[in-house]
């Protein structure tokens, strides 16, 4: 709510004007005012005009301490965001790393620097089918460009009748593989204007690597979980055999000096294939059941396709989900996002430059800060946030406040001040960067970067803002203060197990005591409620999904009270 601020001139006669109405009350009356009394007035209306005129910072001020104190996501900007995609005309596979700079141009003319989200591997791999499943009806998805040898074949492009169970999908076939096989592949779904029930599917559902066989089975089940800026990485719902070798890139999916972010306008359309060990490198002529239909889709020329090999993926969609052959437009290979953020370092002389120093366009800065990187003393000790508690004496400790650092020095072991800090904060252009259209990220930062890759950018950038407003971050603050995640009431453990996954159509709790070797305790046991059809293989996912809740809902209960997970087919 904007405040109303009076100028110096205002106060001042309104200070005179009730000073005269006192002396009047005692019966003394002043025509005219003392001139020691109007210098004093005139420095008092300007001193409260100045304060005044900072009220608004102050309120905001006050309100990124305490969201840093409660450890909830703090106002900064947000980065706009993009997509990049990198296509490899060699054989074998390359690896770009999370981190890697691009460099953007605006519509005006700035040159902007991206950093790409989430390490992905990049080779000739591509999508020879893509195919969509529902009602009964297998179909060739639009928008998706098959190969040469594909079209000549003058596939049906109306649904064929086929029986692959209740439940939507999309089922794709992969072919040039490399030896590492779909380790750190990407995929990018450009999804229609009315398709956000498809990308909340999207989300949460499972994919499955088909066997050797054509067979669904419980190694090849993936589901995902957020990586940076919103990046959906799949891992392996069960663990492999093999998991502690190195297989394929063997690389991590983010590196350790990348910004962490907030989801951004097209992480959560962008899916990242974990390594994939080498018994899961299957591939098959064609998924169980779905023969005959690409018999009838591709006609008497089946047989020439059938005789290759592919990797074959299905992804699961709940019944209920609209039309997936007019929601996803297309989807794209070794495509991942990109942020508009970049490193700012700078070392500070404390003598010098003090221990305030401007790292946003509040204080005077040319770019709105995303976050703080790191903050080490001259004898390479980490700072700490100001919340932060620590045993740890002489700690050097750092406060965000109105786009400036505030640097508590750290001390040496004589107690005696460290003479400089090195800064590292993440900053970004905020709204400018939504200027840069498609195919306006086009190369590296660096020249030399990843050569023999050639480098695209099909979507415009999206999401940026200079920075969260005061309403808000305050609504956002008031939700975190009443709710901060935790388990009090019977409506409060429904709602946190219902939202664990899409999949519980129904949850509910029983309150007992049992009796144990040190006494009696509180037990509660929660049921939850799921449909076998809604797994792929319901007797491998049920108890690592049992397992998974119990340990969300044990980080959230009440100290003293023991939890039991049960599920119930419904």
């Amino acid at each position: 709510m904007p405040y109303s601020s009076a100028s110096a001139i205002e106060i001042d006669k309104k200070l005179r004007d009730d000073f005269r109405r006192r002396l009047r009350d005692y019966g003394i009356s002043a025509e005219t005012t003392d001139p020691i009394l109007a210098v004093l007035f005139r420095t008092l209306a300007q001193q409260l005009e100045n304060l005044y005129s900072e009220t608004g910072r102050i309120r905001l001020a006050l309100l990124d301490e305490l969201i840093a104190g409660l450890g909830v996501e703090q106002r900064m900007a947000r980065p706009a965001q993009t997509v990049a995609r990198f296509l490899l005309p060699g054989a074998g596979s390359q690896v770009v790393e999370a981190g890697t700079e691009l460099m953007g141009e605006a519509q005006t003319g700035e040159r902007l620097t991206f950093t790409t989200d989430a390490t992905i591997a990049v080779s000739q791999a591509a999508i020879a089918m893509a195919f969509t499943y529902q009602e009964g009806a297998l179909q060739l998805m639009p928008g998706m460009e098959l190969p040469e040898r594909l079209q000549n074949a003058r596939p049906a492009l109306d649904p064929v009748k086929v029986n692959l169970g209740p439940h939507p999908a999309v089922i794709l076939a992969i072919e040039k593989l490399p030896a590492s096989h779909l380790s750190l592949h990407s995929f990018f779904f450009e999804l229609g204007p009315d398709a956000a029930r498809i990308q909340e599917a999207l989300e949460s559902e499972t994919w499955c690597l088909f066997g050797p066989s054509g067979e669904l089975h419980s190694r090849g089940i993936l589901r995902p979980r957020t990586l940076n800026a919103g990046v959906r990485g799949l891992q392996w719902l069960a663990k492999s055999e093999t998991a502690d070798a190195p297989a394929g890139d063997g690389r991590s999916m983010t590196a350790a000096d990348v910004p962490v972010l907030p989801p951004g306008f097209y992480g959560e359309r962008v899916f990242v294939m974990p390594p994939v060990e080498a018994e899961r490198r299957t591939m098959c002529a064609a998924p169980r059941g779905m023969e005959a239909a690409l018999g009838r889709v591709f006609g008497r020329e089946y047989a020439g396709i059938a005789a290759e090999k592919r990797a074959w993926v299905r992804i699961s969609f709940p019944r209920e989900v609209p039309s997936l052959h007019t929601g996803i437009g297309s989807i794209a290979m070794h495509a991942i996002t990109a942020s508009n953020v970049e490193c700012h370092n700078q070392t500070v002389h404390f003598d010098e430059k003090g221990t305030s120093i401007p790292i946003s366009v509040e204080a005077g800065t040319e770019r709105y800060l995303v976050a703080p990187l790191s903050v080490f003393g001259e004898a390479g000790s980490t700072y700490l946030p100001g919340m932060q508690a620590s045993s740890e004496p002489g700690a050097g400790r750092y406060t965000i406040r109105s786009g400036r650092i505030e640097l508590q020095p750290a001390r040496r072991v004589d107690a005696t001040r460290e003479d400089y800090a090195n800064v590292r904060v993440w900053v970004t252009a905020g709204a400018l960067g939504n200027n840069v259209g498609p195919g306006r990220v086009e190369t590296f930062l660096k020249k030399g970067v990843l050569p023999g890759i050639r480098l695209t950018n099909p979507t415009s950038a999206a999401g940026g803002t200079n920075g969260e407003e005061f309403e808000h971050a305050q609504a956002r603050f008031a939700a975190a203060l009443l709710a901060r995640d935790r388990i009090i009431t019977q409506e409060d453990l429904t709602a946190l197990t219902r939202a664990f996954d899409k999949r519980i159509v129904g949850a509910y709790a029983r309150t007992s005591v049992e009796r144990t070797g040190s006494g009696m305790r509180r037990l509660l046991k929660v049921t939850v409620q799921m449909t076998r059809d809604s797994m792929v293989d319901p007797e491998a996912e049920a108890p690592i999904l049992t397992g998974d809740l119990t340990r969300h809902l044990k980080d959230r209960m009440m100290l003293d009270t023991e939890l039991a997970v049960s599920l119930e087919w419904k």
